[in-house]
């Protein structure tokens, strides 16, 4: 069937809008892939967890821009074939995996907020690994069901969204597999994160604290403060996917509302890690250092330089 010259006109902008927001992704949140492989930032579970939902972010990045907007551009009806229906089943992939890899992050800060002293005995780097593994497999199992052709989360060029069918299957995996899932989820996350915001508040009444305590407690605060960040900005994509964009019929009201807030929540949660971490900020993947490191080295040799200089200078004098 073919497409009027206003269908082909929209096509080509829903495309080159997805393409620019996916690539923006794939680029900062593989920047913080590569930092967090190269740089000592976090500890081992907390860099583990946060690799996980960076890699998951980066996936959905990835199936937008080199799958779900080619597609839209070369050939539309292909989104309706079977392999074009799998792009809706890798992004339900990939976001599960994102949104366990959340829940996890914010039981990982719990931890260390209730039980600071069991801490590296409750999650050694075995619990952690074997817990990232088990998040991954439970999203793959989760995505299993769409491989049978009644069970459909496809795109839709009308709207340039995602839907669910209409079938039995498809409503049902949709409601309970997907929304209810991800608001359980989510709302787990915001419990776990207010207990967390309760213990802070309450340490910091404590008044004599050494100064390594104070560090290492500021340090725990801003990854807290991060997860809190990353939880908002997913909690608000789930209501602009569900509720804000079934107020209003404009396509394109629909696409910001859906498909750009999915592209940007994947994107923004990379960006938090990066402004949350100066480390990681001033990270230059094509050196594989971070230059607040090359700041700090200069800096150090500048003060040892100067001293060595007075040295000679007193010595020359004396």
């Amino acid at each position: 069937m073919g497409l009027s010259a206003e269908q082909l006109h929209d096509n080509t902008v829903s495309s080159a809008i997805i393409m620019i927001m996916g690539t923006l992704g794939i680029l900062v949140n593989l920047h913080v892939i590569v930092a967090l492989r190269r740089l000592k930032t976090f500890g081992y579970a907390f860099g583990r967890i946060c690799m996980s939902h960076t890699v998951a972010n980066f996936g959905n990045a990835f199936v937008f821009t080199c799958y779900v907007a080619p597609i839209t551009l070369i050939n539309p009806e292909f989104h309706k074939s079977y392999l074009g229906i799998r792009a809706g089943q890798l992004l339900i992939l990939f976001w599960n995996a994102s949104v366990l890899s959340h829940f996890l992050t914010a039981l990982n800060r719990w931890v260390v907020m209730y039980f600071p002293l069991k801490y590296e005995n409750i999650f050694t780097n075995r619990v952690t690994d074997c817990a990232i593994i088990f998040l991954w497999i439970f999203s793959i199992c989760q995505v299993i069901p769409y491989f049978s052709p009644e069970c459909l989360f496809d795109y839709h060029i009308e709207t340039f969204t995602f839907l669910f069918g209409s079938s039995p299957c498809s409503i049902v995996i949709g409601t309970y597999t997907d929304y209810y899932f991800s608001i359980f989820m989510i709302c787990s996350i915001a419990c776990l994160d207010l207990m967390t915001f309760i213990k802070i508040h309450a340490m910091n009444k404590t008044v004599s604290l050494s100064i390594d305590t104070q560090k290492r407690r500021r340090k725990e605060v801003k990854f807290f403060f991060q997860a809190v960040c990353q939880g908002v900005a997913f909690m608000t994509e789930l209501v602009s996917f569900f509720y804000i964009c079934l107020q209003f019929e404009n396509k394109w009201i629909k696409f910001v509302f859906t498909t750009f807030a999915w592209l940007t929540v994947h994107m923004t949660d990379g960006l938090i890690v990066i402004i949350f971490n100066k480390e990681i900020r001033t990270f230059r993947v094509f050196t594989g250092h971070s230059t607040l490191y090359a700041s700090s080295s200069n800096e150090g040799q500048s003060t040892a330089a100067t001293t060595r200089a007075r040295t000679t200078t007193t010595a020359n004098r004396t």
